[in-house]
């Protein structure tokens, strides 16, 4: 037999050539998987921030990229319930989607839920901007039953976060996410409150608060930065860095408070005014106390220093002071009359002027108008800590006693009011109250949008379009309490698309938030939501203690049937009002089952001085009209008592005891 044998040299070359060979196939091999991968390392379509890559890789566990046929990958990954996403991606950027080896009809919107959810796990990863030490996942610790959304406004990319903190207030923060220099960056954008926006500072405390970071080391900056939430317009440092001699200093690192002083000229004396400011659970700056010349200012005078020295130091608005207090006059009844003073200034006067007068312990608004008669009236009211008090009346200049002048006025007759002229909504005005109708101002409500929530609970409604202030308005009449009410729901769209309630208004008076969240939760049917008007009524003053003080802090629920915040201890009961402006009044009283309600004013009093109830129990009760005083002019006669039921009722409602809360 003849072998042949290769020389040695040949067979080396031999062998080379086909190593080069494996190799140059495995070198294109990978080539050309690189380049299958270039085609999920790219966007989809408008999503922008994330490749297709990415998202996969944040939202599923398992993600794996493997080729399929010429020009296509697929990018698969797997969901908490191990259900298998598999996205077909082709170099045109063409992207289909299955779910189980299902195909799914629509994969641009399965693509955008992947998508969310991609920036919702990178919230919870990633330590958001100016939180770089903090734990991504503290979020979850504060706010729960969270629920995300994704959307693009002006080419940006947002992620919203939305739950209830453990107080059921209904808490929504919105991160951007966006790339910088190839890096990730998360910035919490905008933060809600019960749909209110927090300002800046507020904002800044907030998130300290929810991931924890602490905020000791520039406490006097963030207190100095800070808005009082009456007076949005002007830092607190704006306004007191103009008192002589301002200082500022640490007073408690650990309740975040800070004290201020300072010198004033109050009444032609040099005066010392000291201020305790301290940051809130909420994030919100408060006045804690105040001091004149070393002496406690009374916690009821605090407010009217305050805009004192606003209305001294800043330019304080003071048209919107008076709004505010108007609208406590409006909802408070005329004496010896069954009319408050809205139906008495809009149905009976016209041409009706106001100002304000500011002092360290008091406010007063003056007014002037004219009768159906064309006679000149002029009033005085002065607000103190004690409630609002009557303090002057002129009818043509001439001083009158009220019930005289009231008589007077009430006999000439209402002002004749002219409608309103319609007129057409435009187009714009036409999309954006349709995007109020769809859209949930309420996020876990069971009604499918606002419009059906609104009308479960409003009669007449009517629906327009505000031009001139870019807002949308609803109005229609309501049940609150005892009575019905014009309701006005003034809308605003957050980047164009989220429905978002500015204002509410009830038969005119602006509604403060603690009764507008309540009313909303009861449109909604959340009851969560409306849990703080019980918080306003054991925090409002009686005489110098809050009720919480005086009836303890135990035995507090809301009567949603009636609206009525009820305390319940063993023999008493009591039920509050509280009026759309805040005012807290005492409607009911029952102690050992018996109607003790005309003797409300007696019962606080004695408790408030730490007496006991039964040594009430021997004396008769006191009816209602051997309380009342005669009306006197210009001697500083309440309006109406904030404590004392001394005004006349009417007989279809329950005797009742004003109590003004604090602004």
């Amino acid at each position: 037999m003849k072998r042949y044998n290769l020389k040695k040299g040949k067979r080396y070359t031999f062998f080379s050539v086909i190593v080069i060979g494996i190799v140059t196939v495995m070198l294109l091999s990978v080539v050309y998987y690189n380049s299958l991968k270039q085609i999920v390392d790219k966007p989809f379509n408008d999503f922008k921030v994330l490749t297709i890559k990415e998202a996969f890789e944040n939202a599923f566990k398992n993600v794996s990229i493997q080729p399929s046929g010429f020009g296509i990958v697929n990018i698969t990954g797997m969901d908490e319930m191990n259900n298998v996403y598999t996205a077909k991606v082709t170099k045109e950027g063409l992207l289909s989607i299955s779910i189980n080896n299902e195909n799914v009809p629509n994969p641009e919107e399965l693509y955008r839920e992947i998508y969310a959810k991609a920036f919702y796990n990178l919230i919870l990863t990633k330590p958001i901007a100016d939180y770089e030490s903090s734990d991504p996942k503290n979020v979850l610790n504060y706010i729960r039953n969270v629920s995300y959304d994704y959307f693009q406004e002006n080419d940006r990319e947002y992620i919203s976060l939305i739950g209830k903190d453990e107080n059921g207030n209904t808490v929504q923060i919105i991160y951007n996410i966006a790339k910088v220099d190839g890096k990730l960056r998360i910035v919490p954008d905008k933060v809600f409150v019960n749909n209110k926006l927090l300002n800046s500072t507020e904002k800044r405390i907030f998130l300290a608060k929810v991931y924890k970071k602490s905020v000791d080391r520039d406490l006097i900056e963030v207190v100095k930065n800070s808005f009082l939430k009456e007076y949005p317009y002007e830092s607190i440092e704006q306004v007191l860095s103009k008192v002589n001699n301002a200082r500022w200093t640490i007073k408690d690192e650990n309740r975040k408070m800070v004290e201020f002083n300072g010198m004033d000229n109050i009444d032609n004396k040099e005066v010392v005014i000291t201020i305790g400011f301290r940051i809130n659970e909420d994030g919100e700056t408060v006045v804690e106390y105040a001091q004149l010349n070393g002496q406690d200012v009374e916690a009821g005078d605090i407010p009217y220093l305050i805009s004192y020295l606003y209305s001294r130091y800043s330019s304080i608005d003071k048209n919107r002071d008076i709004e505010r207090y108007k609208q406590i006059i409006f909802s408070t009844k005329v004496p010896n009359s069954t009319k408050t003073f809205g139906e008495f200034f809009t149905q009976y006067v016209k041409n009706d002027k106001w100002d304000i007068q500011y002092a360290t312990n008091n406010v007063k608004l003056l007014v002037t108008a004219e009768t159906a008669s064309n006679d000149k009236v002029y009033m005085e009211f002065l607000f103190t800590k004690g409630g609002i008090y009557l303090s002057k009346a002129m009818l043509n200049n001439v001083e009158q006693k009220f019930d005289e002048l009231t008589s007077k006025i009430f006999t000439a007759g209402t002002i004749q009011q002219t409608g309103p002229v319609a007129q057409t909504t435009s187009p714009e005005g036409v999309e954006k109250i349709e995007k109020i109708k769809s859209g949930k101002i309420v996020k876990y409500s069971s009604f499918a949008n606002n419009e059906e929530a609104f009308k479960s609970y409003l009669r007449n409604l009517s629906w327009s379009y505000d031009a001139q202030k870019d807002r949308v308005v609803l109005t229609g009449v309501g049940k609150y309490g005892t009575k019905n009410w014009n309701f006005k729901f003034v809308f605003d769209l957050y980047f164009g698309r989220e429905p978002v309630l500015e204002d509410m208004f009830m038969d005119g008076i602006n509604v403060i938030d603690e009764v507008s969240d309540y009313i909303i939760s009861k449109i909604f049917k959340v009851d969560t939501l409306g849990s703080n008007v019980v918080e306003l009524v054991k925090n409002t003053v009686f005489t110098f203690r809050t009720y919480e003080e005086i009836l303890g802090p135990i035995g507090w629920e809301i009567d949603r049937a009636n609206d009525r915040v009820v305390y319940t201890s063993d023999n008493l009961k009591m039920n509050f009002a509280v009026e759309p402006a805040g005012q807290v009044k005492v409607v009911q009283v029952l102690y050992k089952g018996q109607d003790w309600t005309t003797r409300s004013y007696e019962i606080l009093k004695t408790l408030e001085n730490g007496g006991n109830l039964a040594s009430l129990e021997q004396s008769p009760q006191k009816t209602q009209e051997a309380k009342k005083e005669p009306v006197k002019p210009a001697t500083e006669q309440p309006v109406e008592q904030p404590s004392k039921p001394q005004l006349e009722q009417n007989q279809e409602e329950i005797p009742e005891t004003q109590q003004y809360g604090q602004f």
